[in-house]
């Protein structure tokens, strides 16, 4: 092809840029209306992942949720099944003592061995006993309940406990109530 081209009239007028075959590619700019439903095409598909990502979420708070409970009921279990040789125990004794065969002496035997059945039972699972006794008061693990004087003691000193505190590893379950020295009497 040569630079020329033939207009309608047959004559010859040099060729213009726009009107070659061999003319650039022209990109062409999508209309508002095909924008906007790309982009709501986009919205929607963005919509759908997030519903998709919150009902994950959902799913994996109530998985968690349902394995804490199935693991609280399995250590509740266990535990239950270590107190029930205590409760059949005091069960026995209070049989044996209704039906006035026991001695007195035997029925204390058996709720000491109760007691140590329980006990035994509790510290397997963590529970420890908060020692008191001639210790000094520590607010985080006692309970002043009175202060008494006394002579040749420290003022703080733990005399007697009312009634025994305990924990399970660093945490207080019970504080111990306690009665502590106070000050020396004056003379």
């Amino acid at each position: 092809m040569n630079d020329t081209d033939t207009d309608d009239q047959g004559s010859n007028r040099p060729s213009s840029p726009d009107t070659r075959q061999d003319k650039e590619p022209t990109v062409e700019i999508p209309s508002h209306e095909q924008e906007l439903v790309r982009l709501r095409d986009e919205r929607d598909q963005l919509e759908l992942q997030l519903q998709r990502q919150l009902a994950d979420a959902a799913n994996v708070r109530r998985r968690q949720r349902q394995e804490m409970d199935d693991q609280k009921r399995r250590v509740l279990e266990g535990l239950t099944q270590e107190l029930l040789p205590a409760l059949d125990t005091f069960g026995m004794a209070l049989s044996a003592f209704d039906s006035g065969g026991t001695d007195p002496k035997a029925l204390i035997e058996g709720v000491r061995m109760t007691r140590v059945l329980l006990t035994s039972a509790l510290e397997r699972h963590g529970l420890q006993e908060i020692r008191a006794e001639g210790q000094t008061f520590d607010p985080l693990r006692h309970e002043a309940v009175a202060a008494e004087p006394a002579a040749g003691v420290h003022e703080g000193q733990i005399l007697r406990v009312l009634q025994t505190g305990y924990m399970i590893g660093d945490k207080v379950v019970r504080h111990s109530r306690v009665v502590v020295a106070g000050p020396a009497p004056k003379s």
